[in-house]
């Protein structure tokens, strides 16, 4: 009898296995709980980022250093991260511009809005087209409008204050505004930095939630999770110096790259935050440690 229930049990398990194996797919038999070995290295979506703020700053607690321009050349290859193909920063700026979520102005005082029509029609060159008869003799001609090429534009220029914020006692560098330059027909007789002009300005608070969205991680480059807001906000490009504002509002003329003028504003820039915690005029530390107490009596 033991025998007969034993066989029963083992016939009843092998027929409940083998029906198990037919309903159910195999890759159903066995479930990893484990997450995909690569999520970390997949692309973070950044369609929903918004730029972290500025901290917020008194004006009682603010000194204004300087007000300058600077120029980023994507012909550098230190900026070449501005220049990928389908993720240019020129790109960004006219896609965004299209979709009328950025909005580009005549001047860097932000007070005439363009339009999007206006501001893509700052690049717009011509051609002249001949136009031909049947015969293919040459009737007439027409001026027509090339299509846009945002490889064209090689240079920008940013606007940047320098100042000293007593409150967090640090100097700190925002960028102000943004423009992408337009070349100008020049002669050979005019300055490199005169040939070009800004095509419009961007308010860069504002540009700033286009740059978040716009995903430049390079594995292959150790680059992970890295955004166009990070580039600027972490100033991880090169530009040179053209011109200083006074505090004032009135304008140095503009430098020429790599002049005794610009790097001598260059080092004034880089030493602003060496300059603030020194006794005032007058008080000389090892002056002082040098002098004997006076009040300090003699000990026989």
């Amino acid at each position: 009898m033991n025998r007969l229930l034993i066989l029963t049990i083992a016939l009843t398990a092998l027929w409940t296995r083998a029906s198990f194996a037919q309903m159910a797919p195999a890759d159903s038999l066995l479930t990893d709980t484990l997450p995909a070995f690569d999520t970390n290295l997949q692309a973070a979506d950044h369609s929903n980022a918004r730029p972290f703020p500025y901290p917020r700053i008194s004006q009682a607690n603010i000194r204004l250093y300087a007000r300058v321009w600077r120029v980023i050349d994507l012909d550098d290859t230190a900026n070449a991260i501005l220049d990928i193909p389908g993720r240019s920063l020129m790109e960004t700026i006219m896609n965004n511009i299209r979709s009328g979520k950025l909005t580009p102005y005549e001047k860097d005082d932000f007070k005439t809005k363009m339009t999007a029509k206006q501001g893509e029609m700052r690049f717009a060159d011509s051609v002249l087209v001949p136009k031909f008869d049947k015969d293919g003799n040459q009737v007439s001609s027409k001026m027509v409008l090339n299509e846009f090429n945002p490889e064209k534009i090689r240079k920008f220029r940013i606007e940047e204050d320098v100042f000293f914020d007593r409150q967090r006692g640090r100097v700190d560098t925002r960028i102000i505004a943004l423009a992408p330059l337009l070349n100008l027909a020049t002669s050979a007789d005019l300055p490199a930095n005169f040939a070009s002009a800004p095509a419009f300005w961007l308010y860069f608070p504002q540009l700033r939630y286009a740059l978040i969205k716009e995903d430049l991680s390079n594995p292959d480059k150790n680059l992970f999770d890295v955004t166009m807001d990070d580039v600027f906000m972490q100033h991880k490009f090169k530009a040179y110096l053209v011109r200083e504002f006074s505090p004032g509002g009135l304008q140095t003329e503009q430098l020429d790259p790599g002049s005794p003028e610009a790097l001598k504003l260059e080092e004034k820039l880089a030493s602003l935050g060496k300059n603030i915690w020194k006794n005032p005029k007058g008080v000389d530390d090892k002056k002082q440690a040098k002098e004997p107490d006076k009040n300090k009596e003699d000990k026989p």
